[in-house]
């Protein structure tokens, strides 16, 4: 039979398109529904076009048209669950994929992509088993792979995530994907140079792969590399992650600051990250002040009353549009890259932060006289961060510390912590004043009366650091980049003692204990 006009037009379509002359494929797809308006195949044809472009409003309408003109249109479901993914919608590609592969259930992709949307929503071991049924049904599939190993990853199987990925890139050297989970993994095991080194094979393929330049940064930060780290750290903006402040106050239009002077402007200071960040990285303040004109200073409101100390800036609220007229703008958290920051050029001007003396005065009612050592204890971060349920001991296992006679423990916890006491209560002997902190310039003002700061790796500890109030911290085997590797100080805070987990998890138990047996010696001294 000879072919119609339409089948040879979809021909000649599907070859431009291998050839990559899209637009003439489009224009041929869209000949085609001009003329026969239920042929599927080519709304599915457009619909993956407007995909790559973004257009993702006339993509989903499209790869809907197509399964509605073919309800058994595998491919069609398995791209639009990947477009719905994309934009968010995990609950909805799910379904997508699983519509997939009902109709083709051999359908390697849509067991994969399914794999990759499980694990978006935390159901590690179903991705897990949806990524394995990808690889039994193709056994060279690199993705499923590379998938596989993100998934065993979230369950810190770290050393199986690794060689799952190194069997992506066997398979397929130019995988940017797996040669960044497996940066990934090598990081989680602070195998910071190799993990640098993975991250730059993923680059090479994929030049614009915004996640493994980032990875880059904090490796590099972490190794004491700055200067370099600063760099590739400017790369977070492309994460989506990082596109909050945008979403809420839309893009500035206002130059970026360049860290001239800035005489007779307003430049805008934004915090863009965690309660923490802002407070270690406010310390460039005063050198921002001394380039000239008005510093408005955007961040969070429990740390506003607690920042009003710095001459010369104006603070407001982060998250309340609208932000006050300025000229310029600079990320917080961009400062330190453009001082030129090294490791021994951290500004170290400690205290920067100073508790408001009637807080203290206030606070010291409360806590009342000091007969023997005061240490404040603090056991978890914030949950919504990634990464916390690997930074926070939780009570439990910082319960046996808060048993040791001969201290004054006063809890500091605030926020989705304070649940962990509905089923460790404290210790009667300790006074909780979690319930009473409002906001950091609470917090100041009983840190103004502590001897030392017992604390996970949350903005207490940053807030202690900055005043100069003595904090020990519990950080994970793989740390947040400013406390580095293998030192038991921090160039930070001079204030400051780390103690670091032995191995990845989330056992604590062996750094308590070397927390215990450090704070008995500071009773037993009669500190202070």
């Amino acid at each position: 039979m000879t072919p119609s006009l339409v089948d040879r037009m979809f021909t000649e379509a599907v070859d431009r398109q291998r050839l990559e002359r899209t637009a003439e494929a489009e224009a041929l797809y869209r000949a085609i529904l001009a003329i026969q308006p239920t042929h599927a195949e080519a709304c599915y044809k457009i619909g993956v076009i407007c995909h790559r472009r973004r257009q993702v409003a006339e993509a989903e309408g499209l790869y809907r048209r197509a399964i509605a003109m073919r309800h058994d249109y595998a491919e069609a479901h398995t791209n639009l669950g990947s477009l719905l993914l994309d934009l968010g919608r995990t609950e909805e590609a799910v379904a997508g994929y699983r519509q997939a592969i009902t109709i083709k259930p051999d359908f390697a992709l849509a067991h994969c992509n399914l794999g990759a949307a499980l694990k978006v929503l935390g159901r590690f071991g179903e991705a897990e088993a949806a990524c394995r049924q990808a690889i039994a049904l193709k056994p060279d599939f690199d993705w499923a792979y590379a998938t596989l190993g993100a998934a065993r990853l979230e369950q810190d199987r770290v050393e199986e995530a690794i060689a799952v990925c190194r069997q992506a890139v066997a398979i397929s050297p130019a995988l940017a994907m797996a040669h960044y989970n497996m940066a990934v993994g090598l990081r989680a095991l602070n195998r910071a140079g190799e993990a640098i080194a993975a991250c730059r094979q993923a680059i090479a393929v994929q030049p614009d792969y915004a996640e493994a330049h980032f990875g880059v940064a904090q490796c590099l930060l972490l190794s004491g590399d700055l200067e370099a780290g600063w760099r590739h750290y400017e790369w977070r903006w492309k994460l989506k992650e990082y596109g909050w402040l945008q979403n809420l106050h839309g893009s500035f239009t206002q130059p970026r600051w360049d860290g001239g002077d800035f005489c007779g402007k307003t430049l805008l200071i934004y915090a863009e990250q965690g309660i923490g960040d802002a407070l270690q990285y406010v310390r460039y303040l005063p050198t921002v002040v001394a380039r000239g004109g008005r510093v408005v200073l955007a961040v969070h409101p429990p740390v506003m009353r607690l920042l009003g100390q710095f001459e010369g800036v104006t603070v407001v609220d982060v998250f309340t549009p609208p932000l006050p007229l300025f000229d310029l703008h600079c990320p917080l958290l961009s400062l330190p890259g453009l001082f030129g920051t090294r490791l021994e050029s951290i500004p170290a001007g400690i205290p920067y932060l100073k508790a408001d003396p009637g807080e203290i005065t206030r606070w010291g009612a409360r806590l009342g006289e000091k007969k023997r050592l005061r240490v404040g204890v603090v056991w978890a971060g914030n949950p919504a961060q990634k990464g916390d349920r690997l930074r926070s001991p939780r009570l439990a296992a910082m319960a046996p510390l808060l048993l040791e006679p001969g201290i004054d423990f006063v809890g500091l916890q605030v926020g989705p912590g304070r649940d962990d006491l509905a089923v460790n209560p404290l210790p009667a002997r300790v006074l909780d004043l979690g319930a009473e902190v409002c906001d950091f310039a609470d917090t100041a003002g009983i840190l103004a009366h502590l001897d030392l700061l017992i604390t996970s790796c949350t903005a207490p500890l940053h807030l202690a650091g900055a005043m100069g109030v003595p904090v020990w911290a519990v950080v994970p085997f793989a740390p947040h980049f400013p406390w580095m590797l293998d030192r038991p100080d921090s160039p930070w805070y001079p204030s400051l003692r780390l103690y670091r987990q032995e191995q990845p998890g989330t056992q604590w138990s062996g750094v308590v204990a070397r927390v215990i047996e450090d704070v008995r010696k500071l009773a037993a001294a009669g500190y202070p």
